[in-house]
């Protein structure tokens, strides 16, 4: 019978070690948690689904897409259903500003800043648009404009927010096929009349 080797594997320790187990742990090892009000809160002896409840946070949010959440979450009578009293506040999260859900962050230069559509992808669309227009069809099975092969949903989604942009985010040549569907061009056209 071949031995493969077995002896060289030995001597060089890689067969034959027992794995010496964990002993610092007597069930299992704690989740660390680095916010002091979620450690406040927070019960080892409970399952996460009802320490989330516990806190106010909602476990299952797909339950309404996926069946098998909902029925488990239904069945359940020990996780409570979250209530407005026993809600934590754990940030503070900021309003956004009128930019169609994007909050712009100022910054020291422009690269720092978040767009709503990269630069890039700015050179990337406006390429398709000038060539096609609003047909998304054609634009996906053109592979000579869209040689990264975007699916039409894709282009279309990438387009919607090509057209949302302001003067000042719009870095590129606006296509004369589309000019019409700008925001920033519709805006001028309404105070030159």
């Amino acid at each position: 019978m071949v031995k493969h080797a077995r002896t060289k594997k030995r001597r060089a320790g890689r067969t034959g070690r027992s794995k010496l187990k964990n002993r610092n742990y007597q069930f299992y090892k704690p989740t660390k948690i680095n916010d002091d009000t979620v450690r406040a809160i927070w019960n080892p002896r409970k399952s996460p689904a009802q320490n989330m409840a516990n806190m106010g946070l909602q476990t299952a949010v797909n339950s309404s897409i996926d069946a098998r959440a909902a029925i488990a979450l239904a069945q359940d009578p020990n996780t409570a259903k979250p209530d407005e009293k026993t809600a934590v506040e754990l940030f503070n999260i900021p309003d956004s500003d009128k930019m169609n859900g994007i909050t712009m962050l100022p910054g020291k230069t422009f690269a720092q800043r978040k767009l709503p559509v990269s630069i890039e992808d700015q050179k990337y669309i406006r390429k398709c648009l000038a060539k096609h227009g609003d047909d998304y069809h054609s634009m996906m099975r053109d592979i000579k404009t869209n040689d990264m092969q975007y699916t039409e949903y894709k282009l279309k989604k990438m387009a919607a927010r090509f057209f949302l942009l302001t003067d000042g985010q719009v870095k590129v040549e606006i296509p004369e096929k589309v000019r019409h569907l700008m925001t920033c061009c519709i805006d001028e056209k309404k105070e030159n009349e």
